[in-house]
């Protein structure tokens, strides 16, 4: 089993779907269960960041995982950017 490090109220998806021990698979279908389709190719999507899930895929998710939506997250989609710090510079 895999320990989560603590995010405040946030968790991130991926790491409550290893805990789980479901592949993509079973999560793809567990989020079909609640009316939404989604490939294993689009949870690997999401869970890298690589693409933004919608506010109904991440309801469905939240919901197929036994949480509040609310607490859902599924990463950035790139860095944040600090204040006072230009774009692409090294601290």
């Amino acid at each position: 089993m895999t320990a989560i490090e603590p995010l405040g109220p946030m968790v991130r998806i991926r790491d409550l779907r290893l805990i789980r021990g479901w592949t993509m698979q079973q999560l793809a279908d567990r989020i079909g269960e609640q009316g939404v389709s989604i490939t294993e190719a689009g949870i690997s999507n999401v869970e890298t960041g690589g693409k933004q899930a919608s506010e109904r895929l991440l309801t469905a998710w939240a919901k197929a995982l036994g949480i509040e939506p609310m607490n859902v997250w599924h990463g950035p989609l790139r860095k944040p950017v600090e204040r006072g710090v230009p774009v692409g510079a090294s601290k």
